[in-house]
């Protein structure tokens, strides 16, 4: 079957420039042509088992629900909060402080958070380049209800191992309660990421009032 590159990378909970990478070093087996991705469904679902991968091309019924309604980032973001000169001098380590600071979660669930976000690092950097990273759960919390994204502010940039190579200083920590919400949210952050007038906005280490505004008039494009 065929799918777009964007597409397949978000069936696969990878960022794009880790898809196309793995597929030129013959990693994965998919091949590219253009925009479009070309495998086997089962070839691919097969390898995704194998190599711990999430591959999800529908969006399954769940307990919860498909939520098919759109999903708002500013009111995500909003959920989320915004979490000022976060310490770490590493990738766990900032890990840590991040589960830390997650509002509504008990002792167990911040445990349980950061060994999830540390398999999904280990799986792939979730540094999508230019001092971002999307740091996020490989499936959908089942005890999380409301869709969020928590902004942190690193206090020093540290290296996560992003696609470019460059330290990471802004993370957006994506939670959802089903695939639905958590494709939707992240195809949202990744288009304000890919701006280069967020990102130098993002320089500036705005209030949380100010980056609720700005991302609204970004979402307000979309």
């Amino acid at each position: 079957m065929k799918l777009r590159i964007d597409a397949l990378a978000k069936a696969m909970g990878l960022p794009r420039d880790t898809l196309e990478r793995w597929i030129r070093q013959g990693r994965i087996p998919v091949k590219k042509a253009g925009m479009e991705c070309s495998f086997g469904y089962e070839t691919v679902k097969s390898w995704a088992t194998k190599h711990n991968t999430s591959f999800i091309i529908e969006e399954p019924a769940s307990p919860v629900g498909v939520m098919r309604e759109a999903v708002s980032l500013s009111s995500a973001l909003g959920s989320g909060g915004v979490v000022y000169d976060l310490e770490g001098d590493d990738v766990s380590s900032v890990l840590l402080g991040m589960t830390a600071s997650v509002k509504g979660l008990d002792d167990e669930g911040r445990d349980t958070l950061f060994h999830l976000l540390v398999e999904r690092e280990d799986l792939a950097s979730t540094g999508v380049g230019r001092g971002v990273a999307l740091p996020h759960p490989r499936t959908p919390m089942d005890a999380w209800v409301i869709p969020s994204i928590t902004t942190f502010f690193l206090k020093h940039p540290v290296d996560f191992g992003a696609v470019d190579d460059l330290p990471v200083r802004v993370l957006f920590l994506i939670l959802s309660p089903d695939v639905g919400a958590h494709l939707q949210l992240l195809s949202k952050i990744s288009f304000c990421v890919r701006e280069p007038a967020f990102l130098s906005f993002l320089d500036a280490v705005p209030s949380e009032a100010s980056l609720l505004e700005k991302v609204a008039e970004f979402e307000s494009r979309l």
